[in-house]
Order: structure tokens, then sequence, then C-alpha cells
């Protein structure tokens, strides 16, 4: 297929399936375009040089990152600040240090495949498919890029390709092997059976038919089992959305209307049956101890009524100040948020990037990290993981509270990404959490998406975005260990750097027969 295709006429199929790929995240989430996607890229490569392979990669990140995560303009832009042509521009660099993982994926696949055709004289005619192996090796590849792509820079693994899998048949795994095995998974499955209908040799076809067989299998068994436990209560719990405009939320002449707005939807026909109410991300957009005077008649109140509140808001602990959930009556327990969010929370890089402060203003972009135990806290007679905003997109970062948590919640303020698709892929990312860590999840967010999610990932309720609302869901917690709490991504690491070494070492191989070949000739 490849080389019946001109340089450009691939990168413009690549770019275009890179943009289908999207469509496979939330809102849509038509999870059958991500594997139809990933093969057409891999289809466009053998046969081209390693140069013209990046390429192709960088074409198919182009579409896809360009799509995906554009969302970043309005972040800069509407919220940030940011003079228009300069969002534009920040976004765009963005974007392409993003294309760098799929291009350099692309890249090693085909230094790689390239190699041993040369030496074992192969010819690469047209239509010629990779074998076992090197659908192993690029499945490994891509993986591994996303793994790097989590690491660096404090991390962005948005729209991991096994986040299109949340709805589909493989998102059963979850609690298995987690989003990143998900993925290894979709793409050894998708290009072996690639492999399968096109295969030069018996192996191969052993392979793809073991490795595939093996795949539906498992995924069969995962769906059948619970992993954990449901308790045998359940409780109340009040989801609240203010939906107050970004651009409003941080004016200091409209925070008691804030603290109002929110005081309102967590007392208006307050029954018996909640046991604990969530306020957002910075709904107190400012220190818990400026509002305390205000909120303690209220607050003292629902303590007698045996009804808990967390709330998002700002710690202040001597010249450091932190995003932080705090339970407002009771033991004013506290979670510090650990992972914070580059250039959004603090300015890296500080002394080199400072001259950036002119061009962009972000409220409360100078804080400081949590540190200390991961816990869960105590509130409602449970165990309850808490996590802020952009903390739930790290599974690995999340495991510490398992399993003594018996309810994960996330805190959140998703009016950053305006009314673009970003509130949705986020409350995907939730909802693999909680697939991942076998727990029901309450996630409640400023402007919405707000949801109420079970230990399968299923929505149990929901505040559309952009709505005013208070949301009652009755929350049934759960205890026991899945396996990927036990493992973490280790497995798929160390399976992905498998796959990758045993491609390599069989190159090495193959080129030093070919080089004794030639000596004895």
């Amino acid at each position: 297929m490849s080389r019946r295709i001109g340089g450009w006429a691939a990168g413009l199929i690549a770019l275009l399936s890179g943009a289908a790929l999207t469509l496979s995240f939330a809102p849509l989430e038509w999870w059958p375009l991500a594997p139809a996607a990933l093969l057409v890229l891999y289809l466009l490569l053998p046969g081209r040089t390693p140069r013209q392979a990046a390429f192709i990669g960088w074409c198919f990140g182009l579409g896809y990152f360009g799509l995906g995560v554009n969302w970043v303009y309005h972040s800069l832009h509407l919220f940030g600040g940011a003079a228009a042509l300069f969002a534009v521009f920040l976004t765009a660099v963005f974007v392409l240090v993003m294309t760098a993982f799929p291009a350099a994926t692309a890249w090693g696949w085909a230094m790689l495949h390239a190699r041993r055709a040369r030496r074992t004289g192969a010819s690469e005619r047209p239509g010629t498919a990779p074998d076992a192996l090197d659908a192993g090796c690029f499945a490994a590849l891509w993986i591994l890029s996303e793994l790097l792509r989590n690491a660096i820079m404090g991390g962005f693994p948005w729209i991991l390709i096994g986040y299109s899998q949340t709805t589909g048949p493989l998102g059963a795994l979850a609690p298995v092997i987690g989003v990143y095995g998900i993925g290894l998974v979709l793409l050894l499955t998708t290009l072996l059976l690639a492999t399968l209908v096109r295969a030069v040799s018996s192996t191969d076809r052993i392979v793809a038919l073991v490795v595939t067989g093996g795949v539906a299998g498992a995924t069969l068994w995962a769906h059948a089992q619970p992993f954990t436990a449901p308790l045998q209560t359940s409780i109340g719990v009040r989801l609240t959305q203010a939906s107050i405009p970004q651009e409003m939320k941080f004016s200091r002449e409209r925070l008691q209307r804030s603290l109002d707005d929110y005081l309102g939807l967590t007392l208006t026909d307050l029954g018996d049956d909640i046991d604990l109410v969530v306020w957002p991300e910075t709904a107190i957009p400012t220190d818990f101890d400026n509002v305390r005077p205000y909120l303690a008649p209220t607050i003292r109140m629902l303590d007698a009524r045996g009804i808990d509140v967390l709330a998002g808001g700002f710690e202040r602990d001597g010249a450091d100040s932190y995003n932080a959930v705090r339970q407002l009556g009771g033991a004013e327990q506290v979670y510090r948020k650990r992972h914070i969010v580059p250039f959004g929370e603090y300015l890296p890089l500080r002394d080199l990037l400072e001259v950036f402060d002119a061009f962009i203003v972000v409220p409360g972009s100078d804080l400081s990290r949590g540190t200390g135990p991961h816990v869960p806290l105590q509130v409602a007679g449970q165990a309850v993981g808490v996590s802020i905003c952009y903390e739930d997109v790290f599974g690995e970062e999340m495991r510490p509270l398992l399993p003594a948590s018996t309810l994960l919640v996330n805190v959140s303020n998703d009016a950053w990404f305006g009314e673009s698709a970003a509130p949705h892929q986020h409350e995907q990312k939730a909802r693999m959490r909680a697939r991942e860590m076998g727990r029901p999840m309450v996630r409640v967010t400023n402007t919405g998406v707000s949801s109420a999610i079970t230990h399968r990932g299923d929505i149990i309720a929901r505040i559309p975005q952009g709505a005013v609302a208070a949301l009652d869901v009755r929350i049934v917690p759960r205890t026991g260990t899945t396996p990927y709490v036990r493992t973490g991504n280790v497995p798929v690491l160390l399976g992905g750097l498998g796959l990758v070494a045993l491609a390599g070492w069989r190159s090495r191989r193959i080129e030093g027969a070919a080089g004794g070949r030639t000596g004895a000739a």
C-alpha cells in the first residue's frame, strides 16, 4: 500500500487519519475509529525511509493533536488573558511539540524494519506486509512514547489511545492493565489482525491467532470479574455545580455571591439521606480561613445533622499557598494538590520564562506542591480518596490511595476549557480511573460536566455543562484491590521495552549473519 502512495498524499491521508482518531474520544466516543485510524497509519509506513516515515507520523500527529487539544487556545486566550495571536502561537508550538511523539514512533519503527529488510534482501514490494514482530514493535514504540509523554515536563497524558476504549470491549481490561495496557493491546490486536490477513509465513499466522484469541479470552474473563466488593451500606452524596463564569470566578467583588450560590445549592431541599456535599475546585476562590466566619453558622448546622462538606479552595501555610480541598466542618481535614500544572499553577524555569507573565495572567499561578503521605480523608463514614482537577489523569499517582479508599472524589474547574470537547474528555479519564481502581467516583466541576460514576465507569447521573444544579445520588462504596492497583504501569513498560529489545536483537542478529555470509564469500 505505502509505495503506491506518494509522500505528500501519504501525509494527507495520515493527517486525516489522525484527525479521525480524535472522534473516538469523548464526547462522541466512536471507539471503532481508533483501531481503524491507527491501522491506516501503520499500513502507510512499510517501504518508507526513516525520514519519510517520520514525516507521515508527524502528519498523523498534526491531525491527532491539532484537533484533539486545540482547547489549549481557549485556556490561553479566553481565560489566560493572552492576546489572540500570541495564544495561537503558543497553541501551535504546543501541538508541534506533541507531534514529535508519533513522528519519533514512526521513525524508530522504520529504522528497525528497514534494517531487517535490507539485511535479509527482502524486497519491500508494494503490498508486502510487515510480520508479527514488526506489529509488536510498532505497538510497543507507540505506548513507550505515551509513557514518556506522561513523564516529561509534568506530564501530558491527554487523549491516550487507551481512553478511546473506555466504553468499548477492551475497557474491561482497565482493572487489570490500566489505560496504557489497553492501548498496547488495542494496537497489538489491530496490527496482528492485519498481519493475519496478509501474513507471509505460518508462524506469523499462528502468533496473530494466539495473541488475538488470548486477548478476546482475557477481555471476556475480565468483564465477568468484580475485582472489588461492595460494602453493605450506601451513602448519599450531593454534587453542586454553580457554573460561575471563569472570567468572574476570581473577582473579589463576587466572592460573597459565589459563596451564597454554593450555600444555596447545598441547603435547598437538603434531605436527611445526604451524608456528603461536594463543592468543586476553587469554589472558595480565596484562602479558606478568609471565609470561615461567613460560613460558620451553616457549617455548624450541617455538622449537627451529620453532613460533611468537601470544598475546593486555597490553603495557606506561611508563605506557601496550595490548591486544596478542605472538610469545612468536623476535623477540617485538608488535601493539598500534589501534581500541580506547569504554566497553570506554577511557572517552570521561572528565571527564563518570567517575561511571559506580562502576556498571560492566570489566577493562582504561583502555588506550592502538596507533600507528605497520600492518604484518604475520613468523611461521611468513608475513606475518601481526593484528587484535584488534572490529578485524575495520572492513574499511577492515584494508586497510593488504594486499597484504603472506599470512594473517590475529584473536584475540578473545567471552565478553563470553554465550550470545547475537553470537559467531556476529562470526564472520560475519570471514568477510566474508576475502572482501573475498582471504585465509584464522584466528580464535581465548576461549569460541568459533573457526574457520579460506578466502579465500572458507567455514569449514574450527570449535571450537563453550563447548568446550575445540585444532584443527589446514592453511592455504594467498595473495598478490595484490582490487579492494576497492585502493579501499576510496570508490566506495560517492561512488555514494551521487551518487544522493542526483541526487534532490535533480531535486526542485529540478521545483520551479523549477513556480515558473516559476506565474509565467507
